[in-house]
C-alpha cells in the first residue's frame, strides 16, 4: 500500500479537504495554487500541478498559498514569494524539496521572502546561492523549513560591509538596509545544514533596525565561502543608528570546524548596536570560538545575554568579548564603545579539545584584538558570571585584558568591570583566573573554587601591571553552587 498522503500541518490539511480557497488578509479573496516538480498542469487543483517556479510566480498574486507537492525531483529554479504568500508543503516519507542549480535563475537562491510570507513544512537543498533570502523583508516566517547544502558556489552577495567585505551567501539570510525601518523575521523548528559561508545571518546596515526571533532551530556544520564567513548564526549591525537584535533559544549551533569557524557571532560597528540573548541553546564543537562579541570601528555597542546554556568543545575560546582597534567612526566618542556579556545558569567547559589553538585555548576571553597597525582600540567591558559552571579549558578559565606582547604594542587601557558569583570555577588549565588589564575590576566573591580553602594563588596569572589586588576572590563557596547545601 503506497504511503498516505499528509500535509505538514492542520491548516493545510483543511486547505486540501474542504477546498478552502483563500486566507483573507486583503478584501480580495487569495487564491490556492498547487506544485510539483516536472509536472503539466495549470495549477488550479491538486490534480493538475503547475510544473515550473517561472510559471507559478506569473500567475500567483501577492497573499496566495502555493502547496508544494511532493515529487520525484526537486522544484528547481528557486522561488519569489510575493506579499503575505504562503508556501505550505506535502509530506510522503520526506519533505516536498525546493533547489536552483542556476545563478541565471532568481540568483541561484532557493527562496527570496517578502513582507508578510510564509514557509511551512519544505526542504529547500543544494541551492547555488543562498537557501533563503530576504532583502529588505519584514514579518516572514519559516516554519518546519529543512535547509540543506545552501551556497553551493560558496558565493557572495552584492552587499558589502566594512570590515568583512561583500556578505556571504547563507543557508538562511536577512539584510535590511532602509534607514529607520524596523524589521522583525522568525525561524521556527528549522534545521540548516552544512550552508558553506552562513547558516543563519542578520545584518541591519544604514541605519536599519533587524530582529530575528530563532527558535526550536539547528544550524550545523559548513565549509567557509571566504577567510572570514564560516559562521553558523550572525547579528551583524553597521552604521548610525543601526540595531541588529539576535533572539535564540532551545537551538544548536555546532561545527563551524575552520580555524575562523565560529559558532555564533555578535558583531557591531561604527556607530551600531548588535544584541543576542540567547537561551538553553548549545554552542558544540568549532575550529576557532563558539560565542563571540565584537565592536568594531569604534563607537559601538555589544550586549549578549545567555541563559541557561552550554558553550563546549571550542578550539579557541568558548566565550569571547573583543572591541578591534580599526580605525574609529568618531574619536571624539571611541571610549564609548561598550562590549557587555551577561551569563547566567550556564555551563561553559572543555575548550581546547578540538585541534587548531591548544595552546590559547580559555573558556571566557575578555580583551581587545589587533587588526591593523597602531594601539588598542580603548573601551569599556562588563562580564557578569553567575549561578554557572567554568571548567576544563586547556589554558584558562576567564581571562581579561591584553598585554600587547605578541604585537609588540602597548598594553590595553579598557575599563574592565567583572563580577562572578555562586560559580563553579575549576580544573581550568594554567590558571582559573588570567588578569592582564591594569584597570580590570573582578568581583569574585563566594565561588568554589574546587577546594574549601577557595581560590589559590598559584591559580591565578597576572600579567603586565596587573596586581592581585584587583581580584577579591573571598568568602569561597565550600559546595558546589548546583547542589543542595
Amino acid at each position: 500500500m503506497k504511503a498516505a498522503l499528509r500535509l505538514t500541518v492542520p491548516l493545510c490539511t483543511l486547505l486540501m479537504t474542504c477546498g478552502v480557497m483563500a486566507f483573507a488578509p486583503t478584501p480580495a479573496r487569495s487564491a490556492v495554487w498547487f506544485a510539483r516538480a516536472s509536472a503539466t498542469g495549470d495549477g488550479t487543483a491538486m490534480a493538475t500541478p503547475i510544473g515550473s517556479t517561472a510559471a507559478l510566480e506569473a500567475v500567483t498574486k501577492p497573499g496566495d498559498v502555493i502547496i508544494l507537492l511532493p515529487g520525484e525531483t526537486p522544484f528547481d529554479g528557486g522561488l519569489v514569494l510575493k506579499p503575505r504568500q504562503t508556501l505550505l508543503g506535502v509530506e510522503i516519507d520526506r519533505k516536498p524539496s525546493i533547489t536552483n542549480t542556476s545563478v541565471g535563475r532568481n540568483g541561484g537562491n532557493g527562496v527570496v521572502l517578502a513582507d508578510d510570507c510564509q514557509v511551512i513544512g519544505v526542504r529547500i537543498e543544494g541551492t547555488r546561492a543562498s537557501g533563503v533570502l530576504g532583502l529588505d523583508v519584514a514579518g516572514a516566517s519559516l516554519v518546519g523549513v529543512d535547509v540543506e547544502d545552501a551556497n553551493q558556489s560558496a558565493g557572495l552577495t552584492m552587499t558589502e560591509v566594512g570590515l568583512l567585505g561583500p556578505i556571504s551567501h547563507a543557508g538562511v539570510l536577512f539584510i535590511s538596509t532602509q534607514p529607520g525601518k524596523k524589521a522583525e523575521n522568525r525561524l521556527l523548528r528549522c534545521n540548516i545544514n552544512r550552508a558553506a559561508g552562513l547558516g543563519v545571518g542578520s545584518f541591519a546596515l544604514k541605519g536599519a533596525n533587524s530582529r530575528l526571533v530563532v527558535d526550536h532551530t539547528r544550524a550545523e556544520g559548513g565549509p567557509p565561502s571566504s577567510p572570514l564567513f564560516d559562521i553558523g548564526v550572525m547579528a551583524f549591525a553597521e552604521g548610525k543608528g543601526s540595531e541588529a537584535d539576535l533572539e535564540l533559544t532551545d537551538a544548536v549551533v555546532s561545527g563551524r570546524m575552520s580555524q575562523q569557524g565560529r559558532n555564533i557571532l555578535v558583531f557591531a560597528s561604527a556607530d551600531a548596536r548588535a544584541k543576542a540573548r540567547i537561551e538553553r541553546t548549545t554552542s558544540g564543537a568549532s575550529g576557532q570560538d563558539g560565542v563571540v562579541g565584537v565592536a568594531s570601528s569604534v563607537p559601538a555597542t555589544v550586549e549578549i545575554e545567555i541563559r541557561d546554556s552550554t558553550l563546549e568543545k571550542a578550539a579557541q575560546m568558548n566565550l569571547e568579548g573583543s572591541i578591534l582597534n580599526l580605525p574609529p567612526s568618531d574619536p571624539a566618542r571611541a571610549g564609548e564603545s561598550l562590549v557587555s556579556i551577561n551569563v547566567q545558569g550556564s555551563v561553559i567547559r572543555d575548550v581546547g579539545f578540538v585541534d587548531g589553538f591548544r595552546g590559547e585555548a580559555q573558556n571566557i576571553w575578555l580583551a581587545p584584538s589587533v587588526l591593523a597597525k597602531g594601539p588598542f582600540a580603548k573601551g569599556r567591558y562588563r562580564l557578569s558570571v553567575r549561578d554557572s559552571t567554568v571548567e576544563k579549558a586547556l589554558k584558562s578559565g576567564i581571562s581579561v585584558g591584553n598585554v600587547g606582547e605578541d604585537f609588540g604594542i602597548a598594553p590595553d587601557e579598557g575599563d574592565y568591570e567583572v563580577i562572578l558569583s555562586e560559580n563553579t570555577i575549576r580544573n581550568n588549565g594554567q590558571s582559573d583566573v588570567t588578569i592582564a588589564a591594569s584597570n580590570a575590576r573582578i568581583n569574585a566573591r563566594r565561588n568554589d573554587w574546587g577546594v574549601a580553602t577557595g581560590l589559590a594563588d598559584s591559580r591565578v596569572v597576572l600579567l603586565g601591571k596587573a596586581k592581585r589586588s584587583q581580584l577579591d576572590a573571598s568568602l569561597p563557596l565550600s559546595h558546589r553552587p548546583d547542589q543542595p547545601r
